[in-house]
């Protein structure tokens, strides 16, 4: 490992704890599941909040699809993360209390 002053010799070591609140996710199945579900919810909710969003992207007539395309974005990540967190909650490997 390199930094500023030069060449180092220290090894970088992560922390490992048997009380770490995140584990790492242990199928790669479950994280696309969770994906696509948070699609799935988003086109449900994005349904249900064009008419909003198309009127307040109608305000700003030069970045009214930009607004509209990151709306989408984001309400998918939130929906993905959600259901993530949720997935991982039932499942025992994650503890958020």
């Amino acid at each position: 490992m390199t930094n500023a002053r030069g060449p180092s010799n220290e090894a970088f070591e992560e922390p490992t704890g048997g009380d770490a609140c995140v584990c790492p996710i242990r199928n790669a199945i479950e994280h696309y599941v969770t994906g696509i579900l948070g699609l799935a919810a988003t086109l449900i909710v994005g349904v249900q909040a064009y008419p909003w969003l198309q009127s307040t992207a109608g305000t700003t007539s030069y970045l009214g699809s930009t607004w509209l395309v990151f709306s989408f974005a984001a309400i998918w990540l939130v929906c993905w993360i959600a259901l993530e967190l949720a997935w991982e909650w039932r499942a025992g490997r994650i503890h958020l209390l």
